[in-house]
């Protein structure tokens, strides 16, 4: 097995309307959310085929142009009332305006809003998603109700200052996520090691080691050439992967191709070195679960190796 680093990577995530895609859809699907409209006694002004919109509160100001970015708060929901998604509370959506970062029926409408205005959009899902639908949240042809609030207009300057405060948050959650996971897997690592009766080492990353049976010559350092023989298995002692039935597995030291828990642990391992390595999910694959195909690895697991230093050069 290549034992590949699995870093993790921050986005400031933009909500689902974020990820759709105009689809063609019938003129029946237009005439249904039309019909609903009817049936519900609904007064709206018809934007175009598909698109209606009832104001709520006007804005003020001039209108919204294409091209600038908005703060707004939203509710998408379904004809059935059932909400799909939101923004997030004290978290408005910012979003540039004709750039297909929304719903194309986002960008058709909110061209003749003002700021502050309240409105509820009708829209038909030819300008939503389509026949595709989203999984299980968006039914395929679904027509769509969102209730849009317009909070500020944002220029470059403060678009940027949003995305930097917003990605900010979004790395210091992520941290705080990693500590409480990082204190979950050290207790997984000592229960592990007293019911196998291991004597382990502890590093300050939260690496554990037993040298089993000590081997002869240099440590491994940075470049050095190393042949391994493994047994990869999670805590439940279940074998994910294995050498026992091929060749070991060769790489250099620090060149990045394996996991940090054995560029760091595999430098307590000498020629002819066996043991263990326990290792804490951060410096596994943290909360990327692998599976591809022939291993599979949940996300946040602690990984045990048993390991026999076959050579260093």
């Amino acid at each position: 097995m290549k034992l590949l680093i699995f870093l993790p990577i921050l986005f400031a995530f933009a909500p689902l309307t974020a990820f759709a895609e105009q689809h063609t859809a019938t003129v029946g699907d237009s005439l249904s959310l039309e019909n609903f409209m009817q049936k519900n006694n609904i007064k709206a002004e018809k934007m175009r085929d598909g698109l209606f919109c009832t104001t709520i509160t006007e804005g003020s100001g001039d209108a919204l142009r294409q091209g600038e970015y908005v703060k707004i708060r939203y509710v998408g929901k379904l004809l059935n009332g059932k909400t799909f998604d939101e923004s997030p509370v004290g978290e408005p959506f910012v979003f540039q305006i004709g750039y297909r970062q929304v719903v194309t029926a986002w960008d058709m409408a909110l061209v003749r809003l003002k700021i502050g205005a309240k409105v509820k959009l009708y829209v038909a899902p030819q300008l939503a998603y389509g026949t595709s639908g989203i999984g299980d949240v968006i039914p395929a042809n679904a027509p769509l109700i969102y209730e849009i609030e317009l909070l500020e207009k944002l220029n470059h300057a403060q678009y940027d200052a949003h995305m930097r405060a917003l990605e900010d948050k979004e790395r210091a959650a992520f941290d705080e996520r990693m500590k409480g996971q990082f204190e979950t897997d050290k207790q997984i690592i000592n229960d592990y090691a007293l019911m196998h009766r291991l004597k382990v080492n502890r590093s300050s990353t939260g690496l554990s080691y037993i040298v089993t049976k000590q081997g002869t010559g240099e440590l491994p350092k940075i470049g050095s050439q190393l042949t391994v023989h493994y047994e990869g298995m999670l805590v439940n002692d279940k074998i994910f992967d294995s050498t026992t039935n091929r060749e070991p597995f060769s790489f250099t030291l620090g060149e990045g191709r394996t996991i940090a828990g054995w560029e760091e642990g595999l430098r307590y391992f000498a020629k002819g070195t066996e043991g263990f390595l326990l290792i804490p999910s951060k410096l596994g694959y943290g909360a990327t679960p692998l599976d591809d195909g022939k291993i599979l690895i949940p996300s946040n697991s602690v990984l045990i190796f048993k390991i026999q230093m076959i050579d260093v050069k």
